[in-house]
């Protein structure tokens, strides 16, 4: 038998779901707001069809408030790579079991019950509301690493035998001793992924490398540029942050040093990130067994890939100037590594069989000109291999990348003229279209004036 309480929560919320939209919300907000009292779970069941629409902020769990400094560090399991900086998702679960035992009670409930009262819009009081748990929470996890060193059996119980794990757990110890000052920074500087950085942006990330010690220790605030790297398209322009900085004394050689690590993780990162663009997508989990995977379309996936190489590319080169003050052979060595390895990612995913996909659209159809579907696919086509081509010569894949545009530019001569050859061309208004339609790819492969020049040739023998 149903308790009298729990229905009427239930039926509170099925009352609500034929609200506006904004009373709707201020339910649900209050509704969070009791936290676990009986009903209110079968209520959110009533509500989640109209929250899956709307998807308002999620209140964070004590658990993932406490990981949220370091969460841009975060991998799935699956594409982890080791000695990065990174952490594993796989481990946080085992960390934050080790690390709520030796938490004290009255705090980890103050911290909900502050979560359940703070609004989770507002990153700041979240902010508030978390510090006492990162500042207790780091102090758990030295202590965890601590025993982890010294006891193999609670070592290998929680776990295995990989040292990796331990390098997790002090990067996120490293983090969270520093979460109120990152969170903060987090909240001056544009949304992730960061692109440019206005003066105020530079000026902020100075402000806290000078708060963590500046000029006399620059390594001080190495978690927070850990972070910060991250989060940016080009995170070169904090290695370059760190070899303008001027210091003094000893703290050149930490300077250096730091500047060298970050040089590796993010070219390392870099490396990781190709290497898991370059990988077949993966089945979406609880997929009927044997059911088709979906297929993405080939321009669209086409133009994606471009996209990523044009990421991967700026990130690249935004670290060569630092890279090269530091005269490391091992980080130019794996610079030059990265180039050659995105340079492959272009060559294999978006060069590739670009010439065919081309012809399949354009040339493949019953009529004489391509339908204007297709012909959109077309662009999006030419567009992909053009946006590779501004990356040749950073890659040096120069001489590839202009066979495979010299290869399309002859099969768009060829099939003109075998267009323009056929009886009735001169009036057919269909032939007329088509060549403006390669001629729209033209422009787009080698720029207006060649366009106007095809034009004024073509045009002569149709007129």
């Amino acid at each position: 038998m149903t308790d009298p309480a729990i229905a009427q929560w239930q039926t509170l919320a099925r009352d609500a779901t034929r609200l506006s939209d904004a009373k709707f919300l201020q339910i649900y907000a209050l509704l969070e707001q009791l936290g676990e009292k009986p009903g209110i779970a079968g209520a959110f069941d009533a509500m989640r069809p109209r929250l899956t629409q709307l998807r308002p902020p999620r209140r964070p769990t004590v658990s993932r408030l406490f990981f949220r400094p370091a969460e841009d560090l975060f991998d799935d399991p699956g594409v982890y790579t080791r000695r990065l900086q990174r952490v594993s998702r796989g481990t946080l679960p085992t960390a934050w079991k080790l690390v709520r035992a030796r938490l004290d009670g009255g705090m980890v409930d103050g911290v909900a019950q502050g979560i359940l009262k703070a609004d989770p819009r507002d990153p700041r009081v979240m902010a508030r509301v978390a510090a006492p748990l990162w500042e207790a929470g780091a102090q758990a996890l030295a202590a965890i690493a601590d025993e982890a060193e010294n006891n193999l059996r609670f070592m290998v119980d929680n776990f295995g035998r990989d040292d990796d794990v331990l390098r997790q757990i002090q990067t996120l110890r490293d983090v969270l001793l520093l979460g109120g000052v990152i969170e903060d920074l987090k909240q001056r500087l544009p949304e992730r992924p960061i692109g440019d950085l206005a003066e105020s942006h530079v000026e902020a990330i100075k402000g806290v490398m000078a708060q963590l010690g500046g000029a006399e220790s620059p390594q001080a605030a190495a978690p927070v540029l850990l972070v910060l790297t991250a989060r940016m398209l080009r995170p070169g322009v904090i290695l370059k942050m760190l070899t303008d900085m001027r210091v003094t004394g000893n703290s050149q050689a930490q300077r250096d040093a730091l500047t060298r690590d970050l040089s590796g993780v993010v070219v390392g990162n870099l490396l990781r990130q190709t290497g898991t663009m370059a990988k077949p997508p993966e089945p979406t989990p609880g997929a009927t067994s044997g059911a088709a995977p979906a297929v993405k379309d080939p321009v669209q996936q086409l133009g994606s890939l471009a996209a990523v190489a044009e990421r991967l590319t700026d990130g690249l080169t935004s670290v060569n100037d630092s890279v090269a003050i530091l005269r490391d052979k091992k980080i130019v060595d794996r610079v030059a590594a990265a180039r050659s390895e995105i340079g492959e990612f272009v060559l294999t995913t978006v060069l590739g069989d670009v010439e065919k996909t081309l012809a399949a659209l354009m040339y493949s159809a019953g009529g004489v000109s391509t339908p204007p579907d297709e012909m959109k696919k077309a662009e999006a086509t030419v567009l992909a291999l053009k946006r590779s081509s501004k990356l040749a010569g950073h890659l040096g894949i120069q001489r590839e990348v202009t066979a495979k545009i010299t290869e399309i530019r002859r099969e768009i001569d060829r099939q003109t003229e075998r267009m323009m050859a056929a009886p009735g061309a001169r009036g057919d208004p269909e032939v007329r279209r088509q060549m403006f339609n390669n001629l729209r790819l033209v422009e787009i492969l080698a720029g207006s004036d060649e366009a106007e020049r095809m034009y004024r040739e073509w045009n002569r023998r149709l007129t």
